[in-house]
């Protein structure tokens, strides 16, 4: 059986015959490799239904039990349209053979209500593409093809080599590593969101057997991933909690669908676009959306023109009118009407719409619904109140972001006063793909307990100190993880937090030391190559040499020459992958130690008052309203960060000290210059 490491590694090597050939080439592999996976299981398919026969009845099936056993599969693939049928095809051929096996996959498999399964998953890339250049050529190179075929099937991807958690877990590395390479690049930002961020999400909303969970902006289908994921370590079946999500770009929509088919899930996923045309509504009524028990989100922050109503300014000359970055100015002369309901706090701007995608979300949760959903920073403080002429001089009538998130606060559209806003944690800045606008979490509750009707957790988690800051981009550590989800799961009550600490120090550990060995199993393979080169020729050189002294020949200088240098980059790569695998060791040596730094840091926290309002507040509605609604956290949290304390003795000294010593200095200078200007007389 293959490991994940060794997979994932070989997977990401497709990306280097690739890279630069096409854009997206994401999904040019990930499509393939679906493909590979179902060819290559439908032949496991029958191998092991049949041994299963063989065990169960004692004896060899009959012609017509052996034809019955091949109709029992996941997928149908017709003849003609398997992995060896494209690998065998001639080079001038590939692409179209190619092109033709998966239509034909996508047209062959139906449900019972006869919807087709895989049409727009593994036909989502045109294989047989022309070259846009008219040149009769293919888009994608067919000898580019060949080699990926070639590399790829050298590899068993069925259940004899890979087990379901291992291809699926290989899949999401893929998708990690291709946001990693696209960092700043919008695209990122639509199929991925941090790990770190989806894990404390699904561990406050604790997704229960037998619930539904949803995410109307699932990109890759993380969020669904992970709750299925919880449910396992918890229920022991990923399949307890029920899966649904809807997605607007084609190629992300195939991609989240392939990735809930490798992890072997049962998820609706649909495509197209969630507010102006959501997917999941009620049976007896297409204008009542579907309600669920969770829903997380990751949606588009700020999305212009969500209401597709919007078009571009023009100068009286007839000219459009461009914002400072050059795009269009727009103006939204139609109203958009919301025929489900959802805009119920108020519609808003068609600039922006953040608050669009939240009322969404609530109007997609039952009674007692729970959400989790990362958003921009401004859905907390964006919009100001109503203001009269004696308050202000002027009169101000109150912006509708503003009576949307007092909406949220004070229960204003469910006809009855119910704060619906559980808890808020602030991130750094730069923590997610495609975009640099500081984000939070927003956790929406619609049955609050009785002790925190009126009260909002509020979590700051931007300090300076409790992330780490890559070059490009912000990271939550382990001990950020533990340090935020403790703060969310106890609500200040200390004897929860101790309990807290103790499961989820031993559940980060844990993690730390898979990722530590998939770090060294990673180095390893991929210096094994490059190792294995090396020592054949210092092998070569050693036998060159031993030969020539059996003979009684003494080696040249040449051939010693080459056995030193030979031994010196084997020596070299030995000790580049011993420090890489070092450098691995001492960074989860240094995981688990800001784990247990973190831990005795919230205990002093939690017996300390004043320490605790740097970390946390947790206002009552009254605060909040005298606040005007705004619940930007420095107005709750004191994230006023302090000056470094200066010794001025110490300081005083010092200065001394470096006057001292640039005098002395000086001295011997002008002595130096002295002794050169009387040997020059």
């Amino acid at each position: 059986m293959i490991t994940k490491q060794a997979l994932g590694s070989l997977l990401f090597g497709m990306a280097d015959i690739l890279r630069d050939k096409v854009e997206d080439y994401k999904s040019y592999i990930l499509s393939l490799l679906f493909f590979k996976r179902l060819s290559d299981n439908y032949q496991w398919e029958d191998e092991n239904a049949k041994q299963t026969f063989i065990q169960k009845n004692h004896r060899e099936p009959s012609a017509r039990e052996l034809e019955v056993i091949k109709k029992m599969h996941d997928f149908v693939i017709p003849d003609g349209c398997f992995w060896e049928d494209v690998r065998s095809a001639k080079i001038d051929m590939k692409n179209e053979t190619l092109d033709k096996a998966v239509g034909a996959i996508a047209d062959s498999n139906i449900d019972k209500n006869g919807k087709y399964i895989l049409k727009g998953i593994i036909n989502t890339v045109r294989w047989n593409e022309p070259a846009p250049d008219g040149s009769g050529g293919k888009k994608l190179d067919p000898e580019v093809l060949s080699n990926l075929i070639n590399y790829l099937g050298a590899v068993d991807l069925s259940n004899r080599n890979v087990t379901v958690d291992v291809l699926g877990d290989a899949y999401e590395y893929l998708i990690k590593r291709f946001a990693d390479e696209n960092k700043g690049g919008t695209m990122a930002g639509q199929f991925y969101t941090p790990q770190e961020v989806v894990d404390i999400i699904v561990r406050y909303l604790k997704p229960q057997k037998g619930e539904t969970i949803y995410d109307p902006t699932c990109g890759s289908g993380g969020f669904l991933l992970n709750a299925a994921k919880y449910a396992k370590a918890n229920y022991h079946d990923a399949k307890s909690v029920r899966l649904f999500g809807q997605e607007l770009v084609w190629n992300t929509w195939a991609i989240c669908n392939i990735n809930m088919i490798l992890h072997g899930l049962d998820a609706r996923i649909e495509q197209g676009d969630t507010i102006r045309d959501p997917k999941f509504k009620e049976d007896d009524n297409a204008l009542q959306l579907r309600t669920f028990d969770k829903v997380m989100a990751n949606f588009p922050f700020s999305l212009e023109n969500w209401a597709q109503n919007g078009e571009p300014k023009k100068d009286k000359k007839g000219k459009a009118v461009n914002k400072k970055d050059g795009t269009p100015q727009l103006e939204y002369k139609k109203e958009f009407t919301d025929s489900y309901g959802r805009m119920v706090y108020g519609m808003p701007p068609y600039s922006n719409g953040d608050f669009a995608f939240l009322q969404h979300i609530i109007a997609s949760l039952d009674d007692k619904g729970k959400a989790g959903v990362v958003c921009p920073q401004g859905v907390l403080f964006r919009g100001q109140p109503e203001k009269t002429e004696e308050e202000d001089g002027q009169n101000r009538k109150a912006d509708v972001e503003y009576l949307i998130r007092r909406g949220f606060l004070q229960g204003i559209g469910f006809g009855e006063h119910v704060n619906i806003i559980d808890a808020i944690v602030v991130l750094p800045g730069n923590l997610f793909y495609g975009t640099t606008i500081p984000g939070a979490i927003l956790f929406l509750n619609k049955n609050k307990p009785a002790d925190r009707k009126n009260k909002v957790l509020m979590v700051y988690a931007a300090k300076k100190g409790w992330y780490r800051e890559d070059a490009n981009m912000s990271v939550l550590e382990p001990q950020d993880v533990l340090r935020i989800s403790t703060i969310l799961e106890s609500w200040g009550d200390v004897n929860v937090a101790q309990t807290w600490i103790a499961e989820r120090k031993a559940q980060l550990n844990e993690q730390i030391r898979l990722d530590y060995e998939y770090a060294v199993t990673e180095i390893e393979n991929d210096s094994a190559e490059d190792i294995a080169t090396k020592t054949t020729k210092l092998n070569k050189a050693k036998k060159t040499i031993s030969d020539k002294k059996e003979k009684g020949k003494t080696p040249t200088k040449s051939e010693l020459k080459a056995l030193n240098t030979a031994q010196a980059a084997l020596d070299k790569l030995i000790a580049d992958k011993e420090a890489k695998i070092a450098a691995a060791k001492d960074k989860a040596d240094k995981q688990r130690q800001a784990i247990a730094d973190v831990e005795t840091e919230l205990m002093q926290m939690f017996a300390d008052p004043e320490l605790r309002k740097r970390y946390f507040a947790i206002a009552d509605m009254d605060d909040i309203e005298e606040n005007e609604f705004n619940l930007n956290i420095p107005r709750y949290v004191d994230t006023f960060e302090p000056e470094e304390q200066i010794d001025l003795q110490k300081a005083i000294a010092d200065f001394k000290n470096a006057i001292s010593g640039e005098s002395k200095i000086e001295k011997e200078l002008e002595a130096l210059l002295s002794t050169l200007k009387m040997g020059e007389e």
